[in-house]
């Protein structure tokens, strides 16, 4: 039975979701004004993997990610470039697919866009106003907050503390409380506009989610997750309006979000320095590399990036993948088949037992560090055979299947042209022509290789890894 960290209510709950051997899971995706960063990224790796393990489970898991391509951060960079939403828009949905395969992280079911859902949050605002929940300014339509006695009830924020319920400052134009947030926004000059019942406008950046995830899963939800810092007001929101619009309680069954990921110890952002793209990313550490860096830390704690904690992920791995290529190359038909294979299924169980408990990554990392412990003493007693390695190998492979980074094909050795290169570029480098060092660079990086200038020396791996 798998155990979940609820973040409605702060504790451990079983799993239990409403239909039977199916979950029905929703992930805040994007605000597509620029490209995704690392902190996205181990955001979407963390819940990728939750969703491959309830795969591995037997779970059939719709997945659904909204894409936010209208906001006030889409407007201001829109402007900015002098080009529309949608154009920019456009441009950033392709680079943030390209980013998530790059990834290796697994196409959700659906990927609603919040451009393409207008006539539907249309029709939930005027719900709300219907209902008496939400009420009409000359500047939008807002939620009352008054009216939803249980608002708080995910962050735990007093409604009497005066915190108001958006990340923006919202203008004040006749709202009857500073929590009120709101569900539509009417146009300001040189905004885009749809029309609707309210006058010409968009919508407020929570009522999306409460759209898109009702209609395209139906609710109650089973999960419903997104990074930390969307607790409020975002997901207290969300919850709010969709229970009110709706009448569904509870909206979602299982809160769960991820933890905050530094660089260098510093919260990440452009006027530090410190801001990391994706593709940034994979060009000096494999999508694997990273993969396995995010799946070593408990996905709901905090996580600090570094050049040097990554190296260190990089050996483990390719420990790991070492293992791994051992037991292909074992050939013998004789060995203690009985150990090997009560090794295998106490492991197994063992993975499950932590992976189940709100999906614990280091302790399940741990299993596999012992397995691959005692597996490497039994083949250095020639104990293994080669039935029982493929059987080990099966069992990686399962695991491989939940956190996708190992690689079980053993690298191909660089030919000696490609060495000489390499040596003839650390030459030029010794004698400071970097520009001929630079175009030996390219040259490797055309034949699709990438070179890593390490304390240790020069490193390299094929780009398309």
């Amino acid at each position: 039975m798998i155990k979940v960290s609820n973040t409605l209510g702060g504790k451990k709950e079983k799993l239990v979701p409403v239909k039977k051997d199916c979950i029905r899971m929703y992930v805040c995706g994007p605000t597509v004004y620029g490209p995704a960063h690392i902190g996205h990224a181990r955001t979407y790796i963390a819940f990728d993997i939750i969703r491959r393990y309830l795969e591995f489970k037997g779970f059939n898991v719709k997945f659904v990610m909204n894409i936010t391509d209208v906001h006030d951060d889409m407007i201001k960079r829109a402007n900015e470039e002098g080009i529309s939403i949608f154009q920019l828009g456009d441009k950033n949905i392709k680079l943030f697919f390209k980013d998530m395969n790059a990834l290796d992280i697994k196409p959700a079911s659906k990927y609603p866009r919040v451009t393409e859902e207008i006539p539907a949050i249309i029709e939930a605002v005027q719900k709300l106003v219907e209902k008496g929940y939400a009420y009409e300014t000359d500047d939008g339509v807002y939620f009352d907050v008054s009216k939803f006695p249980e608002y708080g009830k995910l962050s735990g924020i007093k409604f009497k503390q005066g915190i108001t319920g958006t990340r923006v400052d919202t203008d004040k134009y006749e709202k009857k409380q500073a929590q009120d947030f709101a569900v539509w926004k009417k146009a300001k000059p040189n905004e885009p506009f749809w029309d609707s019942p309210f006058g010409k406008g968009r919508p407020g950046w929570h009522i999306e989610c409460s759209v898109m995830s009702s209609k395209y899963l139906g609710l109650p939800l089973d999960i419903h997750g997104g990074a930390i810092d969307l607790v409020f007001p975002h997901h207290e929101n969300e919850i709010a309006q969709s229970e009110a619009a709706f009448g569904v309680k509870p909206f979602v069954k299982y809160w769960l979000h991820t933890g905050f990921l530094n660089v260098e110890g510093q919260k990440m952002s452009k006027s530090l320095g410190n801001f990391i793209t994706i593709p940034e990313l994979l060009k000096e550490f494999s999508a694997k590399e990273f993969r396995f860096f995010i799946a070593s830390t408990h996905y709901k704690s905090r996580i600090n990036f570094s050049k040097k904690e990554m190296e260190k992920y990089r050996r483990t791995l390719k420990k790991l993948n070492e293992f791994l290529h051992r037991l292909q190359e074992v050939q013998s038909e004789k060995g203690d088949n009985v150990s090997v294979e009560k090794l295998i299924e106490q492991s197994r169980a063992s993975f499950i037992e932590q992976m189940d408990n709100d999906f614990s990554f280091p302790n399940a990392w741990s299993v596999v560090f012992e397995f691959e412990s005692q597996m490497n003493k039994l083949l250095a007693e020639g104990k293994v055979s080669k039935k029982s390695a493929e059987k080990a190998l099966e069992f990686m492979k399962e695991i491989d299947s939940i956190f996708r980074v190992f690689s079980f094909k053993k690298e191909v050795p660089l030919d000696k042209e490609i060495k000489r290169l390499i040596a003839k570029r650390n030459e030029f480098r010794k004698k400071k022509d970097f520009a001929s060092a630079d175009k030996i660079r390219d040259e490797l990086k055309a034949r699709g290789i990438i070179l890593l200038d390490t304390p240790e020396g020069t490193k390299w791996r094929k780009l398309q890894e």
